[in-house]
């Protein structure tokens, strides 16, 4: 007899999930609960997105898949319109499966077109759990022995230690624009401009992780262009294709020219069934009333989801994390709120919850957090409350 059993990686939720609609999960039953995760930052155009399924559905029939030896119409589409969407320059891109993908990409080519062997990284960053992807985030142990290349931490936001540390040996400067899984942490005033500085004094190749921070998440394009700060290199992958997986490398045209030819290659990187998917999400993310949306839905989150328990409210977009006052942890507010109805994700931060709903979520609908944190936070309360006469009962009963 053979069996097979999952791996157990994941804390799953104990949610009995049948289906998604828009920004909402359904349960059995036919319970509705508010999704403010989006799957990771996954689920741009929310679920079941009637123009994503279109294109998808009509790609498939047309032409489902070929080898990366063929030329085909959606990779072109799909660069015309991702491409709009750039920062002013002269850019190249390489299309693969993942962010850690792309990013494991975005080190290759620096490495390759500087001949260098360090690369800077941060306190705080996920980059990936691939080899040179694990390398360069903090965290648990990645399960290899060794990096594959030196590796120079530098503490996070402090330009100063940047510029006693960064020198002529380092290939690349990698960085999450605003760090995520990190509890939302965004770069302080003058930090992204002293890196782009930094890099170019020492010909060294900025490189902007926007796996999160892309395709609309903050209500620009990118987060390079919410901050003005142009990289040498940007990657970008989870809701590039509105929910199926990609990566995209975006290098400048002359760092590009300095590597060796031959240096990527993809099985499935850039089918065109993806690209199909990934075209209509940098039309729809392209359009100036589209940006004003998750704009307008980022203030009306901040707004809801400034009472109860929460602190401060940091991140741009919809890329928000939720700071915690002492004494409530993101993991039991998690739980709380998904009492109410509503699912939020948690970080490496047991302090701050995050949020990373659909671009396509309604202010109205994003309201709805505000009583439900009321009411999360009355019942988070009332444990305390519970467990406090419960640990004095138990002292007093010690003590007679």
């Amino acid at each position: 007899m053979t069996t097979l059993r999952e791996l157990a990686a994941y804390a799953r939720l104990p949610l009995d999930l049948r289906s998604a609609e828009g920004s909402e999960i359904v349960l059995a039953g036919g319970r509705r609960v508010l999704d403010l995760y989006g799957g990771h930052c996954v689920n741009t155009l929310g679920a079941g997105d009637a123009e994503l399924l279109a294109a998808i559905a009509a790609q498939w029939r047309a032409l489902s898949f070929t080898t990366n030896l063929l030329e085909h119409e959606p990779r072109a589409a799909f660069l015309a319109a991702f491409g709009e969407n750039l920062p002013p320059g002269d850019w190249l891109a390489f299309l693969s499966n993942s962010g850690a993908e792309a990013n494991e990409n975005a080190l290759k080519l620096a490495l390759a077109a500087t001949g260098r062997a360090r690369v800077a990284c941060f306190e705080g960053a996920f980059h990936g759990r691939t080899a040179a992807a694990a390398a360069v985030s903090d965290g648990p142990p990645s399960g290899f022995p060794a990096a594959p290349f030196g590796l120079l931490r530098l503490p996070w936001g402090d330009l100063d230690a940047a510029s006693a540390a960064i020198d002529g040996e380092v290939a690349a400067i990698l960085l999450e624009p605003i760090q995520s899984l990190a509890g939302v942490r965004t770069p302080p005033a003058g930090f992204l401009e002293g890196l782009r500085a930094l890099a170019h004094e020492h010909g060294a190749a900025l490189v902007f992780d926007e796996v999160q921070t892309g395709n609309g998440r903050t209500g620009a394009p990118w987060a390079a262009t919410s901050f003005g700060v142009t990289p040498d290199v940007l990657t970008t992958a989870k809701g590039a294709a509105g929910g199926l997986p990609i990566g995209v490398t975006v290098a400048s045209a002359e760092l590009a020219a300095r590597a060796p030819a031959g240096l990527f290659g993809s099985t499935f990187g850039g089918g065109p069934t993806v690209l199909a998917a990934a075209t209509v999400v940098a039309r729809r993310v392209g359009a100036a009333d589209f940006l004003a949306g998750v704009r307008a839905t980022s203030a009306a989150l901040r707004a809801a989801a400034s009472r109860g328990p929460v602190a401060a409210v940091r991140g741009a977009g919809l890329l928000l994390g939720l700071v915690l006052a002492e004494g409530v942890t993101a993991r039991a507010l998690r739980d709380a709120l998904l009492e109410e109805g509503v699912l939020v994700g948690t970080s490496d931060d047991p302090q701050v919850v995050r949020l990373s709903p659909p671009l396509t979520l309604d202010p109205v609908r994003a309201a709805d957090l505000a009583p439900a944190l009321e009411r999360a936070s009355a019942r988070l309360a009332a444990t305390r409350t519970a467990r406090t006469t419960r640990t004095r009962a138990t002292m007093g009963a010690t003590t007679a």
